[in-house]
């Protein structure tokens, strides 16, 4: 069954969707960041997050993971974001949903780049 899903491993992104057509909304989730597999032609989960609210696509543009999840993907044209929404959860249990996230789906969450500042 596992098999027919658009994405696998995984019931809660569904709709995999390009970056030129996404679009944010005010309401938090947890957002997927996925990958096409050219062999299947499903996607797999490579990263995932918890936000408050959903980014949209200038937010998307400027994250500062956003090479890493095209490397991970192999470049933009294979690159998706899906979300699920969670109106009513707080913080701990979205980060609740990662975890199960990366557990199921046998990823590592790519780290926000920290940056020093030179004094």
């Amino acid at each position: 069954m596992l098999n027919t899903l658009t994405v696998q491993n995984c019931f809660h992104f569904m709709v995999p969707t390009p970056m030129h057509m996404w679009r944010g909304c005010d309401v938090p989730g947890v957002m997927g960041v996925l990958a096409k597999d050219a062999a299947s032609g499903q996607y797999n989960v490579i990263d995932a997050f918890d936000v408050e609210q959903v980014p949209d696509l200038n937010a998307l543009s400027a994250d500062p993971r956003l090479g890493a999840w095209m490397a991970a993907a192999g470049g933009l044209d294979n690159l998706r974001f899906d979300v699920f929404l969670m109106p009513n959860a707080e913080t701990p249990r979205r980060r609740d949903v990662v975890t199960l996230l990366q557990r199921s789906c046998g990823f590592t969450a790519t780290p926000e780049p920290a940056y020093a500042h030179a004094v």
